[in-house]
């Protein structure tokens, strides 16, 4: 006979991705996932292992001591390494439990992923509805054949990968419940940098994430994202500000970080949630990511653009995040980006003189990277005045780079080279015809000149690496003995891409004595 649902015992896991860091995030894509089995009736146990720091032997302690029905885990793909060993230990502590492993680190290569590790499922894409289904699937002891959104090895070890699952009604989905969360924790350890005009003020920056829109428009050589898949979809500002209100009130968030990547495409899809947020009167300071070309997109120039800027900050936005990624034409149509480079000094002009600060990243390392590519890419941050994060391309698998990486012998054994990825700040693979060094030697030359002139502080140790990054490399926190007796199951409540530690800063607008870039 079927077990009952209140009868089944899940895990979900939050995996800690950079241990000793000084800012934690909470996880939106687990939380939404738990938020809906929440709502599906289901009960669970979190094992919180980011805002904790338990180390690998509290966790494999805490696998061997207490047992589970079904183990559910996600997370990006550069975390492969550490994931393969969750899987194959809880499977060695617990053979009987089902793992179920969403996100990139699985979604992305789920034939490898059920090869190389001892996981049960992978969920591919969306997880919400997708994960449910498996559980329920196993539950009701159904064929898994009939899951949409699910790859998994068969009875006699043979690999399937059911039909995609048609992506969800993004307005449909329920707010996400914070509440399976320590969130005065979280809160402790914000990931915003504030806003400079509160800096000296008694504003305590408490900050939470909301989710605005899901994927992007836009398919880049170098980028993979969770809803790949699936189209571009945009929350209502209704919904979003519903969400924001309660934010506001039990957690009393000071800050909104619009957790998504890619919250707005175009200058007008801002504008109509500024709109509703001067409407209803709302008070809170928002960042965002955004397009490069924000504006352009939407034929905004001049007074028009400004008015549009001047409207977000007037809403509390005060710092958007856009990439430019190269300054070489050729390069960004090998990136796909279909920008023009001289559209970013356009939108920071605007943005700075909105009052809102302009963050941004740079990539080097495609392969017809060379000496003048690199002095490019630095040109556009000389004149826009902005020191970018510096990082390299990390071919990850499902993008155009990482088939090329494979094709042009790069990449010969994935496993091995997945085992491997780091950081995108670490030159992982080189497709260039320069070595290291030569490289690395181009790009500490333009960030020298770039630091120097904007007086940053910086130095060739932290041009690319800067402090914030670095701050994910200190020591492991210390932690008590885990007390296997008296491990706390959590109730339900039925009330709940690249780091976002990096350094970025637009330094003209943080130097008042500077003058304008207009004039």
């Amino acid at each position: 006979m079927p077990a009952k649902k209140k009868d089944l015992k899940l895990l979900f896991v939050n995996p800690c991705l950079r241990p000793g860091g000084f800012t934690k995030v909470l996880p939106v894509g687990l939380a939404s996932v738990m938020t809906y089995f929440n709502e599906n009736g289901y009960r669970f146990t979190l094992l919180d292992i980011d805002i904790n720091e338990y180390d690998d032997a509290y966790v494999e302690k805490y696998l061997e001591k207490n047992n589970f029905d079904i183990i559910l885990i996600g997370t990006i793909v550069t975390h492969y390494k550490w994931i393969k060993w969750f899987v194959n230990t809880a499977k060695k502590h617990q053979p009987q439990s089902k793992v179920i492993t969403g996100n990139s680190v699985a979604g992305s290569i789920p034939e490898l992923f059920l090869k190389k590790t001892k996981g049960d499922i992978v969920v591919l894409g969306e997880g919400e509805v997708s994960a449910y289904e498996a559980v329920e699937a196993i539950r009701l002891e159904k064929n898994l054949a009939q899951v949409e959104g699910i790859a998994f090895s068969d009875n006699l070890g043979n690999y399937v990968e059911n039909n995609l699952r048609k992506a969800a009604k993004i307005n449909d989905l329920p707010m996400i419940n914070w509440s399976f969360f320590d969130v005065e924790k979280y809160l402790q350890q914000p990931e915003v940098i504030p806003d400079k005009d509160s800096v000296d003020s008694m504003e305590p920056n408490r900050s939470m994430p909301v989710i605005t829109a899901r994927g992007c428009a836009f398919k880049c050589t170098f980028c993979h994202y969770m809803f790949w898949n699936d189209p571009y979809r945009n929350k209502s500002p209704e919904k979003i500000l519903d969400e924001i209100e309660f934010m506001l009130t039990k957690y009393k968030a000071t800050y909104i970080h619009f957790w998504d990547d890619l919250s707005f495409a175009s200058a007008k899809q801002a504008e109509k949630l500024c709109d509703k947020i001067l409407e209803r009167g709302l008070k809170f300071k928002w960042i965002a990511s955004v397009r490069v070309d924000l504006f352009s997109r939407s034929n905004l120039k001049g007074d028009d653009a400004l008015r549009v800027a001047k409207k977000m900050r007037d809403a509390g936005c005060y710092s958007v995040g856009f990439a430019l990624e190269s300054g070489n034409p050729e390069i960004l149509k090998m990136m796909n980006k279909n920008i023009e480079a001289d559209a970013f000094f356009e939108t920071v002009r605007i943005l700075r003189a909105a009052d809102i600060t302009s963050h941004t990243s740079v990539v080097f390392g495609y392969p017809i990277e060379n000496k003048e590519t690199i002095a490019q890419t630095f040109e556009q941050c000389y004149k826009a005045e902005v020191y970018p994060s510096i990082g390299f391309l990390l071919p990850l698998p499902s993008t155009g780079m990482y088939d090329y990486a494979k094709l042009h012998g790069h990449i010969t054994d994935e496993d091995q080279y997945l085992e491997s990825i780091t950081e995108r700040q670490d030159i992982c693979v080189n497709m260039t015809k320069m070595s290291d060094d030569e490289i690395m030697t181009e790009i500490k030359k333009g960030a020298k000149k770039l630091n120097d002139m904007l007086d940053l502080g910086l130095d060739e140790n932290t041009y690319v690496k800067t402090k914030n990054y670095q701050n994910g490399k200190v020591k492991k926190k210390k932690l008590p003995p885990i007390d296997v007796n008296n491990v706390e199951r959590i109730e339900n409540d039925v009330s709940f891409n690249y780091a976002s530690s990096e350094f970025k800063m637009d330094a003209r607008k943080s130097d008042p004595n500077k003058k304008n870039i207009e004039n």
